[in-house]
């Protein structure tokens, strides 16, 4: 059979938005060269696409820096849910125990105002670069070279997952690996040899355990990754978190700035942080990925409050919005946490602080709080750093770290 050129010229013109449809990360700078596309049902090329593990630029993290997550491609899916995870193995594989750090549920990758994807007639269609999401580096991630990877479940089209990785080194971190350890486990759905934990069509997903730092950008309906009640959107708590019966009004403040950052205004909704304390609801279903697919148990579990991040949807610029959250737990038996006095050499909760965003140090350098709406909270520093200069750092470096890493060169 014989064709013209004009025939087999249509045709490639029709294919090609397809091969440029789905979504891939430009930022961090993903291993090899990774396709946009998902991950095999099978999943036979889990972790990463199986790409090489090459890189053509190295990505800096230091401890307390922001950083995005960039994406490419015109087929959003009307969004769904992202995770940000490390693993402490360069080259991951199937064994390898990816602990999160970000958690995005609903509204990743951003989709257009009308929902659904980018249509063939934006001007930007094959290459189009959606607005990405900003994210601070934790304390509780260790130091050296490590793995990311980003995890996306579509809200709609096939039921899929989508996983790219990238190679990051990491600074001022800690040198106890008991807080990293302690991080919510990778979660994993729509892979045949990775569980049975399968999503719902049309919904934004809520993690079982998403970890304390989080955002929920989406406008549900909300669902729990592996199935179970869905909810309405609209709150800054998803299904898979409930209030407490006793709940006490808690300052809004941020332990660690996490917060959606739209590039292009037009085409992502602005959203309001809020931080609250609350306690993951119960799920019939594991749907995480370590070594031995196992869940790790909850920070809760062992009687420590963890913060957790949140947002909510907003018509206009971010306000304030009330949060509350529990008051801290007391051990059966035991006697209530003493709260420091005025003498003490624990900085004020909530003292005045700018500008936002900014880092700021108690004087003896144990603790650091992120700057936000004019008030700082501050929390304890991971074990093995100090808190210096607006710098987070291991102690036996911290002035070496301080003096040549700049931000602004990170993200030059």
């Amino acid at each position: 059979m014989m064709f013209s050129t004009t025939t087999i010229v249509v045709a490639l013109l029709a294919i090609a938005p397809f091969a440029n449809a789905h979504m891939v990360i430009t930022k961090p700078i993903p291993f090899g060269a990774p396709n946009n596309f998902n991950l095999d049902k099978s999943g036979s090329d889990f972790p990463c696409k199986a790409v090489p593990y090459t890189s053509t630029s190295p990505n800096l993290w230091p401890v307390g820096s922001k950083q995005r997550l960039d994406l490419k491609g015109s087929a959003t899916h009307d969004g769904g849910s992202c995770q940000i995870s490390v693993t402490t193995d360069k080259a991951p594989t199937k064994a390898s125990k990816w602990k999160v750090i970000y958690s995005i549920e609903g509204g990743c990758p951003p989709p257009p105002p009308t929902g659904g994807n980018f249509l063939p007639d934006n001007p930007n269609f094959v290459n189009l670069v959606t607005p990405g999401f900003e994210f601070t580096i934790p304390p509780e991630v260790p130091n050296g070279d490590l793995a990311m990877s980003w995890t996306w479940f579509n809200k709609v089209g096939q039921r899929e997952m989508y996983m790219n990785c990238a190679p990051v080194t990491v600074t001022g971190g800690a040198s106890d690996m008991s807080a990293f350890e302690a991080l919510p486990d990778m979660a994993v759905a729509n892979l045949a040899s990775q569980g049975t934990c399968a999503t719902t069509e049309k919904f934004d997903y809520t993690f079982e355990n998403p970890g304390k730092y989080k955002i929920q950008a989406g406008k549900g309906p909300f669902m729990p990754l592996c199935g179970g009640p869905s909810s309405a959107g609209g709150s800054t708590n998803g299904p898979a978190q409930q209030q407490p019966a006793n709940p006490v009004a808690s300052p809004v403040a941020s332990t660690v700035a996490l917060q959606a950052a739209p590039v292009i205004t037009s085409t992502i909704r602005e959203v309001v942080m809020v931080t609250a304390l609350s306690s993951p609801g119960p799920s019939s279903k594991k749907c995480t990925a370590s070594g031995h697919h196992a869940a790790m148990p909850s920070p809760q579990a062992s009687g420590a409050a963890t913060p957790a991040l949140s947002q909510t949807p907003a018509a206009s610029a971010p306000v304030a919005v009330p949060s509350k959250a529990p008051a801290t737990p007391v051990p059966s038996g035991g006697a209530a946490t003493p709260v420091p006095s005025g003498g003490a050499t624990s900085p004020a909760v909530g003292q005045a602080c700018s500008p936002d965003g900014s880092i700021v140090c108690s004087a003896d350098g144990k603790q650091f709080a992120v700057c936000n709406w004019g008030k700082a909270t501050f929390q304890s520093v991971a074990q093995g750093t100090t808190c210096k200069g607006g710098k987070i750092a291991r102690r036996a470096d911290y002035a070496s770290t301080l003096r040549t890493v700049s931000l602004h060169a990170l993200l030059a």
